[in-house]
């Protein structure tokens, strides 16, 4: 059975993986075809996000509406929250507007399993703190799957600031479920410290990362690492960890991914993501078919209960 919610990666079993996939490919074969489709018929859909986002925000709000629901958009900043309103109150001030599914972001971890205590409707993690982003991992494994057409066998590697990254902890989860092999490289300061928690191989550097792979994702070096110590100069990282055209070139088969936003001369060579195997923009686009199919299937899940 499909869960109740999508908060985190594991809430995802191998069969439900490809349930999700399944609808997921059904929505991009006939995407262009029909204007509309009419799962989410007379859902309203909560679109809160207590964090900055682009890609995210616009890929579920765009999924929502081509699947005929209602959205509202929440910003933490314009609301009651910033005269003091506490978010359980923010949130039952919500469902009584009969709003049926919230999509949830926040800086901070853990906020949308609290969500899920306070309301009966559907949530979806769209990314909490350093904890979790499964539909990231999601869409991330789609776009790997259309282009491998199989996970068993195939070698991942995820490349940058692990130790903070939700997105590394929820790809890690989904690509074992799935039968990939995953392994890390980056900067021993911003690695878990308890790696042996995950029992993940480390790569020696780029080169053998890049020789051992199928697809590389790479991650955003965020600034605050810098600031903080936790590396000793932005030119150590480009030098040892920037995938650049020159290293990225050397495989043959491989598929280059980030999660965006790129840091383009920091963790990626901009003319890296200018060659055929580059899936940044496709990681893009599948980000609506996947919260199309999560958003679907999610609700169908409730119908039947």
């Amino acid at each position: 059975m499909f869960p109740k919610n999508l908060i985190a990666a594991e809430n995802l079993n191998k069969e439900n993986l490809y349930k999700t996939f399944n609808k997921a490919k059904y929505f991009e074969e006939n995407y262009n075809i029909k204007e509309k489709f009419d799962d989410l018929i007379g859902y309203t859909i909560a679109l809160a996000f207590f964090e900055n986002s682009t890609r995210t925000r616009l890929s579920f709000e765009l999924a929502a509406k081509r699947l005929s629901a209602d959205t509202i958009n929440f910003t933490a900043s314009t609301s009651s929250l910033a005269k003091g309103e506490s978010l359980a109150d923010t949130i039952r001030t919500i469902d009584a507007m009969l709003v049926n599914m919230y999509v949830i972001r926040n800086q901070y971890a853990g906020v949308p399993n609290f969500v899920a205590t306070i309301t009966d409707n559907i949530i979806i993690n769209a990314g909490d703190g350093k904890h979790e982003h499964p539909t990231q991992a999601l869409l991330d494994a789609y776009t790997i799957l259309n282009h491998y057409t199989k996970f068993e066998g195939l070698k991942v590697s995820i490349i940058g600031d692990i130790l903070n990254s939700r997105v590394a902890r929820s790809n890690i989860i989904m690509l074992r479920e799935l039968g990939a092999e995953v392994r890390f490289f980056g900067p021993g300061t911003i690695m878990p410290q308890h790696i042996n928690c995950w029992n993940v191989e480390i790569h020696n550097d780029i080169d053998e990362a890049i020789n051992w792979s199928d697809a590389v994702i790479m991650l955003r070096l965020q600034n605050e690492r810098m600031q903080s110590g936790l590396l000793p100069s932005m030119g150590e990282y480009i030098k040892f960890y920037q995938l650049t055209l020159e290293k990225f070139i050397k495989k043959d088969k491989i598929i280059l991914m980030h999660p965006g936003p790129v840091n383009y001369g920091v963790e990626l060579d901009h003319r890296a993501t200018k060659l055929h195997n580059s899936m940044i923009d496709k990681q893009v686009t599948n980000g609506v078919f996947t919260r199309m199919a999560v958003m679907s299937l999610l609700a169908k899940n409730k119908n039947n209960l």
